[in-house]
Protein backbone atom coordinates (compact mmCIF):
# COMPACT_ATOMS: atom_id res chain seq x y z
CA UNK A 1 0.00 0.00 0.00
CA UNK A 2 1.14 3.28 -1.02
CA UNK A 3 1.93 6.63 1.83
CA UNK A 4 -1.26 7.46 0.89
CA UNK A 5 -4.32 4.97 -0.43
CA UNK A 6 -5.01 6.23 -4.14
CA UNK A 7 -8.63 6.79 -5.15
CA UNK A 8 -11.07 6.43 -7.79
CA UNK A 9 -14.59 7.46 -7.56
CA UNK A 10 -16.71 6.15 -9.96
CA UNK A 11 -19.82 8.41 -9.94
CA UNK A 12 -19.71 11.85 -10.21
CA UNK A 13 -23.44 12.50 -8.45
CA UNK A 14 -24.25 13.75 -4.93
CA UNK A 15 -22.60 10.80 -3.03
CA UNK A 16 -19.42 10.63 -5.46
CA UNK A 17 -19.43 14.32 -4.73
CA UNK A 18 -19.86 14.05 -1.00
CA UNK A 19 -16.59 11.41 -0.82
CA UNK A 20 -14.48 13.69 -3.09
CA UNK A 21 -14.55 16.19 -0.72
CA UNK A 22 -13.97 13.99 2.39
CA UNK A 23 -10.93 12.26 0.41
CA UNK A 24 -9.72 15.77 -0.14
CA UNK A 25 -9.75 16.26 4.02
CA UNK A 26 -8.18 12.79 4.38
CA UNK A 27 -4.32 13.37 5.01
CA UNK A 28 -4.21 9.36 3.96
CA UNK A 29 -5.77 9.88 0.83
CA UNK A 30 -5.29 10.73 -2.72
CA UNK A 31 -7.85 10.76 -5.51
CA UNK A 32 -6.49 9.38 -8.98
CA UNK A 33 -9.57 9.46 -10.60
CA UNK A 34 -13.40 10.87 -11.55
CA UNK A 35 -14.91 8.38 -13.56
CA UNK A 36 -18.50 9.82 -15.50
CA UNK A 37 -20.13 10.24 -18.54
CA UNK A 38 -19.94 14.12 -17.91
CA UNK A 39 -18.25 16.72 -17.23
CA UNK A 40 -17.08 16.57 -13.27
CA UNK A 41 -16.77 20.21 -13.34
CA UNK A 42 -19.88 20.47 -15.26
CA UNK A 43 -21.97 17.92 -12.84
CA UNK A 44 -20.68 20.29 -9.33
CA UNK A 45 -23.81 22.80 -10.58
CA UNK A 46 -26.23 20.16 -11.86
CA UNK A 47 -26.42 17.71 -9.09
CA UNK A 48 -28.06 18.50 -5.62
CA UNK A 49 -28.73 15.86 -2.82
CA UNK A 50 -31.38 16.18 0.03
CA UNK A 51 -28.83 17.84 2.47
CA UNK A 52 -25.73 19.78 2.71
CA UNK A 53 -22.29 17.48 3.02
CA UNK A 54 -19.85 18.83 1.84
CA UNK A 55 -18.50 21.87 -1.05
CA UNK A 56 -15.82 21.44 -3.59
CA UNK A 57 -14.98 23.97 -6.44
CA UNK A 58 -14.21 23.59 -9.96
CA UNK A 59 -10.71 24.42 -9.20
CA UNK A 60 -10.70 21.48 -6.51
CA UNK A 61 -11.10 18.95 -9.50
CA UNK A 62 -9.64 20.62 -12.59
CA UNK A 63 -6.11 18.72 -12.72
CA UNK A 64 -7.93 15.32 -11.67
CA UNK A 65 -8.30 12.94 -14.86
CA UNK A 66 -11.58 12.27 -15.80
CA UNK A 67 -12.86 9.08 -17.24
CA UNK A 68 -16.09 8.03 -19.25
CA UNK A 69 -15.49 4.52 -18.37
CA UNK A 70 -14.54 2.26 -15.49
CA UNK A 71 -12.57 -0.16 -18.22
CA UNK A 72 -10.69 3.32 -19.36
CA UNK A 73 -10.06 3.97 -15.73
CA UNK A 74 -8.61 0.58 -14.20
CA UNK A 75 -6.02 0.81 -17.25
CA UNK A 76 -4.80 4.05 -16.76
CA UNK A 77 -5.27 5.26 -13.18
CA UNK A 78 -2.76 4.37 -10.64
CA UNK A 79 -5.57 3.33 -7.93
CA UNK A 80 -5.58 0.81 -4.55
CA UNK A 81 -9.01 1.55 -4.17
CA UNK A 82 -12.49 2.48 -5.64
CA UNK A 83 -15.92 4.48 -4.28
CA UNK A 84 -18.86 3.57 -6.43
CA UNK A 85 -21.25 5.64 -6.21
CA UNK A 86 -23.88 5.15 -9.22
CA UNK A 87 -27.20 3.93 -9.55
CA UNK A 88 -28.05 0.74 -7.72
CA UNK A 89 -28.67 -1.34 -10.94
CA UNK A 90 -24.81 -0.17 -12.16
CA UNK A 91 -23.09 -1.48 -8.39
CA UNK A 92 -22.61 -5.36 -9.14
CA UNK A 93 -20.92 -4.83 -13.02
CA UNK A 94 -18.76 -2.03 -11.72
CA UNK A 95 -17.82 -3.44 -8.65
CA UNK A 96 -16.96 -6.72 -9.64
CA UNK A 97 -14.78 -4.87 -12.48
CA UNK A 98 -12.70 -3.23 -9.91
CA UNK A 99 -12.17 -6.58 -7.56
CA UNK A 100 -11.25 -8.41 -10.89
CA UNK A 101 -8.77 -5.59 -11.19
CA UNK A 102 -7.46 -6.14 -7.79
CA UNK A 103 -8.84 -2.93 -6.23
CA UNK A 104 -10.50 -2.64 -2.62
CA UNK A 105 -13.95 -1.06 -3.00
CA UNK A 106 -16.34 1.12 -0.92
CA UNK A 107 -19.87 0.73 -2.32
CA UNK A 108 -22.62 2.93 -1.43
CA UNK A 109 -25.62 1.45 -0.01
CA UNK A 110 -27.78 -0.47 -1.43
CA UNK A 111 -25.15 -3.02 -1.94
CA UNK A 112 -27.65 -4.23 -4.64
CA UNK A 113 -31.28 -5.62 -5.24
CA UNK A 114 -30.79 -8.81 -5.24
CA UNK A 115 -29.04 -11.96 -2.69
CA UNK A 116 -27.56 -13.02 -5.84
CA UNK A 117 -25.27 -10.12 -6.45
CA UNK A 118 -24.54 -9.79 -2.98
CA UNK A 119 -23.04 -13.23 -2.66
CA UNK A 120 -21.29 -13.21 -6.17
CA UNK A 121 -19.54 -9.81 -5.15
CA UNK A 122 -18.59 -10.62 -1.53
CA UNK A 123 -17.61 -14.39 -3.24
CA UNK A 124 -14.99 -12.43 -5.34
CA UNK A 125 -13.70 -10.02 -2.77
CA UNK A 126 -12.43 -13.25 -0.10
CA UNK A 127 -11.20 -14.98 -2.92
CA UNK A 128 -8.90 -12.24 -3.96
CA UNK A 129 -8.43 -10.82 -0.24
CA UNK A 130 -10.06 -7.79 -1.30
CA UNK A 131 -12.07 -5.32 1.44
CA UNK A 132 -15.39 -4.57 0.28
CA UNK A 133 -17.49 -2.04 2.51
CA UNK A 134 -20.65 -0.54 1.82
CA UNK A 135 -21.95 3.03 2.68
CA UNK A 136 -24.50 2.50 5.72
CA UNK A 137 -23.65 5.95 6.99
CA UNK A 138 -26.40 5.87 9.53
CA UNK A 139 -24.14 3.77 11.81
CA UNK A 140 -21.99 6.18 11.87
CA UNK A 141 -24.33 9.19 12.75
CA UNK A 142 -23.75 10.17 16.44
CA UNK A 143 -27.50 10.72 17.16
CA UNK A 144 -27.92 6.42 15.91
CA UNK A 145 -24.16 5.53 17.60
CA UNK A 146 -26.37 6.86 21.21
CA UNK A 147 -29.23 4.62 20.29
CA UNK A 148 -27.30 1.89 19.23
CA UNK A 149 -24.68 2.29 22.66
CA UNK A 150 -27.56 2.54 24.82
CA UNK A 151 -28.82 -0.73 23.40
CA UNK A 152 -25.78 -2.63 23.55
CA UNK A 153 -24.88 -1.50 27.08
CA UNK A 154 -28.04 -2.73 28.73
CA UNK A 155 -28.05 0.12 31.92
CA UNK A 156 -31.24 1.13 30.84
CA UNK A 157 -32.66 -2.43 30.70
CA UNK A 158 -34.04 -3.93 27.63
CA UNK A 159 -35.57 -2.44 24.76
CA UNK A 160 -39.17 -3.55 24.47
CA UNK A 161 -40.36 -1.29 21.35
CA UNK A 162 -38.45 0.37 19.01
CA UNK A 163 -40.04 2.75 16.39
CA UNK A 164 -38.15 4.01 13.23
CA UNK A 165 -39.31 6.65 10.09
CA UNK A 166 -37.43 8.26 7.33
CA UNK A 167 -39.05 9.70 4.86
CA UNK A 168 -38.81 12.59 2.19
CA UNK A 169 -40.21 14.17 -0.69
CA UNK A 170 -40.04 12.04 -4.02
CA UNK A 171 -36.85 12.65 -5.83
CA UNK A 172 -37.27 15.24 -8.32
CA UNK A 173 -34.48 13.28 -10.43
CA UNK A 174 -35.40 9.83 -11.84
CA UNK A 175 -39.35 8.38 -12.50
CA UNK A 176 -39.91 7.34 -9.73
CA UNK A 177 -43.63 6.62 -10.78
CA UNK A 178 -42.34 4.44 -13.58
CA UNK A 179 -42.74 0.68 -12.57
CA UNK A 180 -39.22 -0.78 -14.66
CA UNK A 181 -37.55 2.07 -13.33
CA UNK A 182 -38.46 0.96 -9.37
CA UNK A 183 -37.55 -2.66 -10.30
CA UNK A 184 -34.44 -1.39 -11.40
CA UNK A 185 -33.57 0.80 -8.31
CA UNK A 186 -35.30 -0.96 -6.11
CA UNK A 187 -37.40 1.90 -5.04
CA UNK A 188 -37.85 3.22 -1.67
CA UNK A 189 -37.51 0.07 0.12
CA UNK A 190 -33.89 -0.18 -0.78
CA UNK A 191 -32.71 3.44 -1.35
CA UNK A 192 -34.05 4.65 1.96
CA UNK A 193 -36.13 2.41 4.22
CA UNK A 194 -32.89 -0.35 4.12
CA UNK A 195 -31.35 2.46 6.44
CA UNK A 196 -33.40 1.45 9.51
CA UNK A 197 -33.43 -2.21 8.07
CA UNK A 198 -29.98 -2.17 8.60
CA UNK A 199 -29.67 -0.03 11.61
CA UNK A 200 -31.98 -2.56 13.54
CA UNK A 201 -29.76 -5.24 12.61
CA UNK A 202 -26.93 -3.61 13.77
CA UNK A 203 -28.31 -3.09 16.89
CA UNK A 204 -30.36 -6.31 17.58
CA UNK A 205 -28.89 -8.77 15.15
CA UNK A 206 -31.06 -10.73 12.79
CA UNK A 207 -34.54 -10.91 13.27
CA UNK A 208 -36.45 -14.41 14.02
CA UNK A 209 -39.34 -12.52 11.58
CA UNK A 210 -40.68 -9.92 9.44
CA UNK A 211 -43.77 -8.90 8.59
CA UNK A 212 -44.70 -5.76 5.64
CA UNK A 213 -47.52 -4.45 6.43
CA UNK A 214 -50.15 -4.69 4.25
CA UNK A 215 -52.34 -1.80 5.08
CA UNK A 216 -49.55 0.68 4.54
CA UNK A 217 -47.67 -0.39 1.74
CA UNK A 218 -49.97 0.79 -0.91
CA UNK A 219 -49.53 4.75 -0.40
CA UNK A 220 -47.27 6.92 -2.90
CA UNK A 221 -47.34 4.06 -5.89
CA UNK A 222 -45.38 1.73 -2.91
CA UNK A 223 -42.82 4.17 -2.06
CA UNK A 224 -44.02 4.60 1.64
CA UNK A 225 -44.33 1.15 3.55
CA UNK A 226 -44.05 -0.61 7.00
CA UNK A 227 -42.61 -3.06 8.76
CA UNK A 228 -42.04 -4.84 11.88
CA UNK A 229 -39.45 -7.13 12.78
CA UNK A 230 -39.62 -9.20 15.26
CA UNK A 231 -36.94 -10.31 18.28
CA UNK A 232 -37.02 -12.51 20.85
CA UNK A 233 -37.38 -9.81 23.17
CA UNK A 234 -38.68 -6.63 20.87
CA UNK A 235 -39.94 -5.36 18.04
CA UNK A 236 -39.05 -2.75 15.55
CA UNK A 237 -41.60 -1.31 13.89
CA UNK A 238 -40.19 0.47 10.58
CA UNK A 239 -42.21 3.13 8.47
CA UNK A 240 -40.36 5.46 5.62
CA UNK A 241 -40.31 5.87 1.63
CA UNK A 242 -41.37 8.69 -0.82
CA UNK A 243 -43.81 11.12 -0.21
CA UNK A 244 -45.62 13.59 -2.50
CA UNK A 245 -44.76 16.37 -3.33
CA UNK A 246 -40.73 16.48 -3.58
CA UNK A 247 -40.79 19.53 -1.46
CA UNK A 248 -41.69 17.60 1.55
CA UNK A 249 -38.50 18.26 3.57
CA UNK A 250 -36.38 14.94 4.55
CA UNK A 251 -37.53 13.90 7.93
CA UNK A 252 -35.72 10.79 10.14
CA UNK A 253 -36.52 9.83 14.13
CA UNK A 254 -37.00 7.62 16.45
CA UNK A 255 -38.85 6.45 19.64
CA UNK A 256 -37.05 3.79 21.78
CA UNK A 257 -38.78 2.57 24.48
CA UNK A 258 -36.78 0.56 27.54
CA UNK A 259 -36.97 -0.75 31.03
CA UNK A 260 -35.44 2.28 32.76
CA UNK A 261 -36.72 5.31 30.24
CA UNK A 262 -37.22 6.30 26.85
CA UNK A 263 -35.96 7.66 24.64
CA UNK A 264 -36.64 10.06 21.17
CA UNK A 265 -34.35 11.30 18.69
CA UNK A 266 -34.59 13.30 15.44
CA UNK A 267 -32.98 14.73 12.83
CA UNK A 268 -33.97 18.00 13.99
CA UNK A 269 -31.20 17.98 17.16
CA UNK A 270 -33.90 16.61 19.44
CA UNK A 271 -32.54 13.36 21.49
CA UNK A 272 -34.28 13.28 25.15
CA UNK A 273 -34.81 10.83 27.53
CA UNK A 274 -38.33 10.46 29.15
CA UNK A 275 -37.83 8.34 32.62
CA UNK A 276 -40.41 6.83 35.11
CA UNK A 277 -40.23 9.43 37.87
CA UNK A 278 -41.56 12.63 35.33
CA UNK A 279 -38.32 14.07 35.04
CA UNK A 280 -37.00 14.75 31.22
CA UNK A 281 -33.21 14.69 30.49
CA UNK A 282 -31.92 16.58 27.18
CA UNK A 283 -28.74 14.99 25.90
CA UNK A 284 -26.45 17.02 23.79
CA UNK A 285 -24.38 14.96 21.13
CA UNK A 286 -20.69 15.75 20.44
CA UNK A 287 -20.05 16.85 16.65
CA UNK A 288 -19.24 14.29 14.07
CA UNK A 289 -18.80 14.15 10.38
CA UNK A 290 -20.57 10.61 9.33
CA UNK A 291 -19.56 10.86 5.58
CA UNK A 292 -15.56 11.47 6.33
CA UNK A 293 -15.86 8.84 9.45
CA UNK A 294 -17.01 5.89 7.27
CA UNK A 295 -14.10 6.81 4.83
CA UNK A 296 -11.70 7.53 6.79
CA UNK A 297 -12.86 3.83 8.63
CA UNK A 298 -12.29 2.15 5.20
CA UNK A 299 -8.83 3.80 4.76
CA UNK A 300 -7.81 3.00 8.24
CA UNK A 301 -8.77 -0.52 7.89
CA UNK A 302 -6.24 -0.48 4.44
CA UNK A 303 -3.68 1.04 5.97
CA UNK A 304 -3.37 -0.40 9.32
CA UNK A 305 -5.12 -4.13 8.10
CA UNK A 306 -7.80 -3.62 10.72
CA UNK A 307 -11.54 -4.34 10.75
CA UNK A 308 -12.80 -1.10 11.28
CA UNK A 309 -15.11 -0.55 8.28
CA UNK A 310 -18.64 1.18 9.19
CA UNK A 311 -19.81 -1.98 7.34
CA UNK A 312 -18.95 -5.04 5.66
CA UNK A 313 -19.95 -6.70 2.35
CA UNK A 314 -20.64 -10.07 4.19
CA UNK A 315 -22.55 -7.74 6.85
CA UNK A 316 -25.09 -5.22 4.42
CA UNK A 317 -26.02 -8.64 2.41
CA UNK A 318 -28.27 -9.02 5.70
CA UNK A 319 -29.51 -6.03 4.74
CA UNK A 320 -30.42 -7.37 1.35
CA UNK A 321 -31.99 -10.05 2.68
CA UNK A 322 -34.43 -8.44 4.80
CA UNK A 323 -35.09 -5.97 1.91
CA UNK A 324 -36.16 -8.63 -0.79
CA UNK A 325 -37.99 -10.84 1.47
CA UNK A 326 -40.50 -7.47 2.19
CA UNK A 327 -40.58 -6.71 -1.33
CA UNK A 328 -41.74 -10.53 -1.82
CA UNK A 329 -44.63 -9.68 0.87
CA UNK A 330 -45.60 -6.34 -0.77
CA UNK A 331 -45.70 -8.54 -4.14
CA UNK A 332 -47.68 -11.04 -2.43
CA UNK A 333 -50.46 -8.43 -1.68
CA UNK A 334 -51.82 -7.84 -4.80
Amino acid sequence: MHAKVKFLIAGFGFMGQTHCGNLFKNPSAEITGIIDPYDPVERLSSIRGNLQTVTITADNIRNIPHYTSIEQALIQAEADAVIVALPTRLHTEVVMKCLEAGKHVFVEKPMAISENECRLMNKTASEKNLLLAIGHIVRATSLYRYLHDTVKSGHMGKLKLLRMTRETGQPSWGNWLDPEFLKASGGALFDIVSHDLDFARFCLGEPQKIAAVKELCGNFNKNLLTAILYFRDTQVVITGGFVQPSSYPFYCGFSAFFEKGSLQGDCNGMLKWAYPDGTVENIKLPECDPYYDEVDAFIKALTNNADTVVCSGTDAAGTIHLCCEIARQIEEMN
